[in-house]
């Protein structure tokens, strides 16, 4: 079931009402986000979690991964954003709430590990519905509310508490809200940035916010031996179809050699969008678990999120991904030809 209704209607919404009881009546609440976070998903986490702390709500954070250096920031005393083994578990919670993913599988044990255990979830989400032959089957005692026009997990979080107003919002909430709409705007330079993801980061640096220290905390953060790696993926740039498509490979062995994890490659992708002929931009890299996870970009013409449902993943129109368990080689190979016929549709049919 997902409810795509716009933010200023959640209170008319029937999901969100019943979403409302739900956290009223909760005591126990845990929060998670998908596997390989990003500040969407992790600054959406840390501000939830202040948020019931103020509203007088035992809360937890228990992720699929650990918390990435970067954004340590969130969470200085490192006793918020946990992950495996770092966090005692209740055999119960009342309410499961889970950021920015739409999908089960993207929290990888722990969906089978917690589903049964939460009496209630409840997924955040505002990425398209996962359409065709990889749509999600929920569980009876789960609620998806889903809102693909909301810039960001913090802008949704920002009605949602709004319309909760359980609390008022401190500089603790205001950091991860921040941090959700800026990292996933790419500082507010997407096309999906709305008018209002600029109001919440003036609201926010109102509440304490340093915009400058958040933005070197997160992105000047890379060793040399990670710009040595970059230097190495960008001499190594593929394209085809006349440059319109551009993309990096990098195996496993070659990201250990630089002792990058994958989170200090995430930036990678975006220099690619640099070029000038490029509409379609991927990044193909192995993981430890020998996966290899498959991150797209478009300019804003072509529509690519299909491609990443197609293989069982999924995202925003100009920005999605997936991951695969095949051969480095096999995988770009599907997933550029597929690329290649978004291409050739959108230079015959404009679509």
């Amino acid at each position: 079931m997902s409810t795509k209704a716009k933010p200023p209607e959640l209170a008319k919404n029937k999901d969100f009402l019943r979403f409302k009881t739900w956290i009223e009546e909760a005591k126990r609440v845990l929060v998670s986000t998908h596997s390989l976070p990003d500040g969407d998903g992790l600054g959406a986490e840390a501000a939830f979690f202040h948020y019931m702390k103020r509203a007088r709500k035992a809360c937890r954070v228990y992720n699929p991964d650990l918390l990435p250096k970067r954004y340590r920031f969130l969470d200085p005393k490192n006793n918020i954003l946990l992950g495996p083994g770092e966090v005692e578990l209740w055999d119960t919670c009342d309410l499961w709430v889970i950021v920015d993913t739409n999908d089960p599988r993207r929290l990888g044990k722990l969906w089978g590990e917690l589903s049964l255990r939460s009496k209630k979830i409840v997924f955040l989400d505002h990425h398209p519905e996962i359409q065709g032959s990889n749509a999600i089957t929920y569980p009876p005692h789960a609620l998806v509310l889903s809102d693909p026009a909301s810039s960001s997990i913090g802008e949704m979080l920002y009605h949602l508490f709004a319309e909760l107003n359980l609390t008022k919002i401190n500089k603790d909430v205001a950091l991860g809200l921040y941090v959700s709409v800026m990292t996933d705007t790419n500082s507010f330079r997407y096309s999906r940035t709305t008018p209002l993801a600029h109001t919440i980061a003036a609201e926010m640096i109102s509440q304490g916010v340093n915009p400058e220290e958040v933005y070197q905390a997160i992105y000047s953060s890379k060793e040399l031996s990670h710009l040595q790696l970059l230097g190495h993926m960008l001499q190594n740039v593929k394209v085809t179809h006349g440059g319109k498509i551009a993309w990096l490979e990098m195996g496993l062995d070659l990201r250990k050699k630089h002792h990058a994890s994958a989170d200090d490659t995430q930036s990678f992708l975006s220099l690619l969008l640099l070029l000038k002929d490029a509409e379609v931009v991927c990044l193909f890299r192995e993981e430890d678990d020998n996966q290899v996870r498959v991150s797209i970009k478009s300019k804003g013409r072509i529509v690519i999120n299909r491609v990443a449902m197609e293989l069982g993943g999924g995202g925003h129109e100009f920005a999605a991904g997936l991951a695969l368990s095949a051969p480095l080689d096999k995988t770009v190979d599907a997933v550029i030809k597929r690329i290649e016929t978004l291409v050739q549709n959108y230079e015959k049919f404009g679509k």
